[in-house]
């Protein structure tokens, strides 16, 4: 491209212009006649015609007038006259910054786009994943002064982690002896059935204590919400419809207040409609009923249970007065706690009660997953700006002429790093506007990837206050990757830099080589860091994968039956249902073996009961001593699981419901309980009674193999396994048939024809259940595994680039080395070991690192330590490769200088 600026400053020189406007003059004026040159070149003309054409533009007296009257409105180092505003000044510069900026920057397109891409995949995956976090995390609960909302539960004082329910009465203490709440209340999720005009209908469902609605601060959308006599046995049945069930099922009528509904084959009276998007408990799946709580004493399924202090079935809530804090309130509780516990020895010894906020109690379980990813994803943003930075320097350091004439015309030190910052902004801003776009879409990637059971986790999306964290973080990138390369350069020897040239020596030594270097090693180190966090990651999970869960999920189809508490009451019901339903399924067309269980294994952790041992001492003083995870399972259960049995019999047709009690359990227990001894013979006593009538022994007649019931990573624990028939439960539980045909069609058939009140829903394969158990695992490894690759990408790229730039510095000084003699392998050597020393610094600072931050991981990790040695070296060996593989394309390029071309390149 012609040089314009001799011409130009000839033309000025009759006018006497200050140097300092003058200099601006003549820059702009140049820019101004290459975009001329440029657009006439694509329209077409030669070299020569668009060179004539452009001087013919510049020897026109009106051009040169606008462009002087332009600069002489823009100079931004004239002083501010007497009488102006510095704001008007200040954003006339700015704008002249702006402008110049995105010339500069368009100038070098492919840089440009490159270096914007790349922060659009770090802004992009970090606003996707605090629209999640924010989401999950950090919004307030949708209640009145959601800070001061709390979760009261029992807590075992030998294990401060545990948390439980509270019984009724110890809630009713806690109730009147508390200072430190305005509010408490009791409440339990759990199945309904509404029979509707197509059939029998499965609601989730919450028992509700009158307190519940006033302590969240929500109040009816239509009717009222329940009042105080309504908790007293005798109280009435009352129902509260969630918004969407008005909606869907009584067609948004705000006349159903004061109707009936049929609830669990009982009538109950609509008192009041939820306001839209009120959901209590906050659950990955929606409410759609609140019953009032009076009804769980009486027809639920409870019974006088609900009297005996030492049973724990019961959620509570509760609102902190004002100025009180959660460990206040805890300490507080815990005296009363200890006072009941001297009170009531049988049925409170060594419990105590935990106070802990709301949000986080509901979002215990995937907090620490999050904010790990959250911290990932900063991590790969804070490589793309390092990377960027580097850029960025090298950029800036093929401007040094021209920023030191523009420092030696009168630009002083700010005014330089002020443009320099203002390109990277720019920058930013432009990664920040392409990040929005991937956010857009990464958001619903993640709600994909995400286990289903994360509350609140629909509710992500770019809203307002992640287009505030996208300005943000995209200012704060802009200002953290330009704010090193512009400090440096406006440091400059104006006289040595303005006479040396491109290929100078000292361009690539000292401060600037130093600082480079040190974004490189940040860069590895930061890899390293997420390679190590991802590949203990997978390492867990694939270990996961290994894992036998002690049963075969093959072909097996699971249905659930969810039976009404209003119309069977009474064991004989159950159990007859239970009969019933088995003998119309026993003629399924391929269906090679069928049962039923409750609870379902991967469902949770089983019931949790305690139980004692015939003739054995009782060492805790309490009725039940020992604890045991509780099945009720059906005929064939084990041979349909895939459960080996190891010793005894199975469940027969004679084990009914007025026929001798017996029980099954399984390894873990015969282990933990009869160690050294056999257990078949020996009878125990679960506590599995609906009334205060001591329970008959059970006689163990069976030992299972052990399954993994709970989770794949928890060791088997002392599990028992009791004949449905001969202790029916009400509500609902699961049907199993191993078949290589979906029969749920066949089955909702024969359930009909047995009652067809009763709902089947939650029609899955068991491999589903299994695979969601892996969900959470997978989610950390997936996630973190894209990250860490993302991350080493970029750092190949980074170091790739440093050392190629670096090469294309010293190519006068290598071809000097080639000139009197030095081999190409000296050559290689010299370019790897430069860049091996950087990726080795920043590999060992890296494991230094992360053998700090992976003890962070314990919690979750599976049979992997979190300083596994084999993750650590196996890391190290392979960024040391890619670092090896980024630093011999250039290293092979400098071999191939030609030295004669070398000593002419300046």
């Amino acid at each position: 491209m012609p040089e314009w600026k001799p011409e130009i400053r000839r033309r000025l020189a009759s006018l006497r212009l200050d140097p300092a406007r003058e200099a601006a003059i003549v820059e702009e004026l140049s820019q101004h006649l290459d975009d001329c040159y440029e657009g006439m070149l694509s329209g077409g003309a030669t070299d020569a015609e668009a060179e004539r054409r452009t001087l013919a533009e510049l020897r026109d007296s009106e051009t040169l007038q606008r462009e002087l009257r332009r600069v002489e409105r823009q100079v931004a180092f004239e002083p501010i006259a007497p009488g102006t505003s510095r704001r008007r000044n200040m954003i006339a510069d700015l704008w002249q910054d702006l402008r110049y900026g995105a010339r500069m920057l368009m100038k070098s397109p492919n840089v440009t786009l490159i270096t914007a891409l790349t922060l659009a995949l770090g802004i992009g995956a970090n606003t996707a994943i605090f629209s999640v976090v924010n989401a999950v995390l950090l919004r307030a609960l949708p209640f009145a002064s959601p800070e001061r909302l709390v979760v009261i539960e029992a807590r075992r004082t030998n294990d401060p982690a545990s948390l439980g329910m509270l019984s009724y009465p110890d809630f009713i203490d806690f109730q009147k002896q508390n200072q430190a709440f305005e509010r408490l209340a009791v409440y339990r999720a759990r199945g309904f059935t509404m029979i509707a005009d197509s059939g029998a209908v499965r609601l989730r469902g919450v028992i509700a204590g009158s307190e519940l609605f006033p302590l969240l601060g929500v109040n009816a959308l239509y009717g009222r919400t329940f009042i105080s006599d309504e908790d007293k046995p005798g109280g009435g049945r009352a129902v509260i419809l969630s918004h969407s069930l008005w909606l869907n099922r009584f067609n948004a009528d705000p006349g159903v207040v004061g109707r009936t509904a049929p609830v669990n084959g009982e009538s109950y009276t609509i008192v009041g409609v939820a306001p839209p998007g009120f959901q209590f408990p906050i659950e990955a799946e929606p409410i759609d009923i609140w019953i009032n709580f009076s009804r769980d004493t009486e027809n639920f399924g409870i019974g006088a249970i609900s009297a005996q202090r030492g049973n724990r079935y019961l959620n509570a809530a509760g609102r902190l007065k004002a100025g009180v804090a959660a460990a206040q309130a805890e300490a507080q509780m815990a005296g009363v706690a200890s006072q009941l516990e001297r009170q009531y020895p049988n049925d409170n010894r060594g419990f105590s009660v935990g106070v802990t906020p709301m949000l986080s109690r509901m979002t215990g379980k995937i907090s620490r997953s999050l904010w790990a990813q959250f911290a990932a994803v900063g991590l790969t943003l804070l490589i793309a700006c390092v990377n960027v930075a580097a850029l960025l320097q090298a950029r800036a350091l093929g401007r040094h002429r021209e920023i030191a004439v523009r420092a030696a015309l009168g630009a002083g030190r700010w005014r330089v790093i002020r443009q320099l910052l203002t390109e990277s902004l720019l920058l930013a801003l432009a990664g920040g506007g392409a990040g929005l776009l991937l956010a857009y879409f990464g958001v619903d990637a993640l709600i994909a990837l995400t286990p289903e059971d994360v509350p609140r986790l629909r509710e992500a999306g770019l809203d307002g206050a992640a287009l505030l964290f996208t300005l943000s973080i995209a200012t704060l990138t802009g200002v953290v990757m330009g704010v090193a390369p512009a400090w440096q350069s406006s440091q400059l020897d104006l006289q040595s830099t303005i006479k040396e040239g491109g290929g100078s020596l000292a361009a690539v030594t000292g401060r600037r080589a130093t600082l480079r270097g040190a974004l490189i090693v940040a860069q590895i180190a930061s890899a390293v860091v997420l390679l190590v966090g991802a590949g203990l990651l997978l390492q867990s999970f694939v270990r996961l994968l290994r894992v036998n869960p002690g049963f075969d999920v093959e072909h097996l189809q699971t249905l659930r039956v969810g039976l009404s508490d209003g119309t069977y009451t009474k064991p004989d019901q159950v159990a007859g249902f239970h009969e019933r339903l088995l003998a119309e399924i026993a003629g399924a067309p391929g269906v090679a073996a069928y049962s039923t269980v409750h609870p379902l294994p991967l469902l949770g952790s089983g019931i949790k009961v305690g139980f004692n041992i015939e003739d054995r001492p009782n060492p805790a003083g309490r009725p039940f001593p020992y604890e045991t995870r509780l099945f009720l399972v059906g005929a064939d259960y084990f041979r349909t699981m895939g459960i080996a049995l190891r010793d005894g019999r199975d469940y027969a047709a004679r084990d009914g419901l007025y026929s001798t009690p017996v029980a099954i359990i399984n390894e873990a227990f015969a282990r933990r309980f009869f160690p050294d001894q056999n257990p078949l013979g020996r009878r125990i006593n679960p506590a599995m009674s609906a009334d205060e009538r001591p329970l008959p022994m059970r006689e163990i007649v069976g030992v299972v193999a052990d399954a993994r019931s709970s989770k794949l990573s928890e060791t088997p624990e002392p599990e028992v396994y009791l004949h449905l028939p001969q202790c029916p439960a009400t509500g609902a539980f699961t049907l199993l048939l191993r078949s290589r045909n979906d029969v749920s069609g066949f089955v909702r058939d024969a359930a009909a024809r047995v009652d067809r009140n009763v709902p089947l829903f939650q029609v899955r394969t068991f491999d589903s259940y299994l695979s969601a158990t892996l969900a959470q695992p997978r989610f950390n490894g997936l996630l973190l595994g894209v990250f860490a690759g993302v991350a080493l990408l970029l750092t190949a790229i980074g170091l790739y680039g440093v050392i190629a730039f670096s090469v294309s510095q010293r190519t006068r000084e290598i071809g000097v080395r080639i000139a009197l003699g030095a081999e190409r392998l000296d050559v290689l050597r010299l370019v790897l070991a430069q860049g091996m020393k950087l990726a080795s610094l920043g590999v060992a600072i890296g494991l230094i690192a992360a053998f700090g931050l992976t003890r962070l991981m314990k919690s979750l990790l599976f049979g992997v330590s979190e300083t596994d040695p084999l993750t650590f070296v196996a890391i190290a060996t392979l960024l040391v490769f890619v670092a090896l593989l980024a630093c011999w394309i250039p290293a092979r390029r400098a071999t191939k200088i030609d030295p004669m071309i070398a000593l002419r390149c300046d």
